[in-house]
């Protein structure tokens, strides 16, 4: 069934919207903590002491709740980027560099949202709603990367869809599922360094480590 499209009013005195604010934290953190069955309004209005009929005055049910919940986790997910990019990237820095900085902001964006990300891959698989908005968010993440760490440059865009893919696969299946040995997070984001390095810089490239 189709996500019903997201009605809520956004509450107008300071009391509910801390109430809101409230609904929507304990929303993300049951997601993570139990999936979507896990997600009831019954359990959210218990963590978040509000009453299901303030509740259902801004949504219309679970489904529609789930969709502010999801947006929020969005909006979360850019600041993560915003401050890893803040955080990364300076003036100057050498192409060499430059990738190596990519990779480290979208793996650190999966690594500080992992339980998230597990979830939300989870419930995409029946929910085709949620599916396209994660894909428009995942594409428009990496168009942000390109265009704010590389300047557009010529496949930046193909290295970090190989990135992305590769924490995604990572954060799904575990860091075990592709290797016979166990691969711990610094030694895979060099990995992923040297793999973005060789699409960007081409086969001949050194490994720097």
């Amino acid at each position: 069934m189709a996500t019903p499209p997201l009605t809520k009013r956004l509450p107008q005195q300071s009391r509910s919207r801390e109430s809101w604010e409230r609904a929507l934290q304990v929303g993300m953190e049951l997601f993570e903590e139990r999936g979507w069955d896990g997600l009831t309004i019954a359990e959210v209005c218990k963590r978040a002491s509000i009453s299901p009929p303030s509740l259902y005055a801004r949504v219309a049910g679970k489904a529609e709740f789930f969709v502010a919940v999801h947006e929020r986790w969005l909006a979360r997910i850019i600041q993560t980027e915003e401050e890893l990019v803040a955080q990364h990237v300076q003036p100057g820095t050498s192409d060499d560099d430059t990738i190596e900085v990519a990779v480290r902001v979208i793996a650190g964006i999966f690594s500080a949202n992992e339980r998230a990300f597990r979830a939300v891959i989870a419930r995409s698989t029946q929910d085709p709603d949620l599916l396209q908005r994660g894909s428009v968010a995942s594409q428009a993440l990496l168009e942000r990367l390109v265009a704010t760490i590389f300047d557009g440059a010529e496949n930046t865009h193909v290295a970090l869809r190989a990135v992305y893919a590769e924490c995604l696969l990572r954060t799904t299946y575990g860091a075990d599922f592709l290797s016979a040995s166990h691969e711990d997070q610094g030694d895979f984001e060099h990995r992923l360094v040297q793999l973005a390095r060789r699409i960007i810089l081409g086969s001949d490239c050194q490994d720097g480590r």
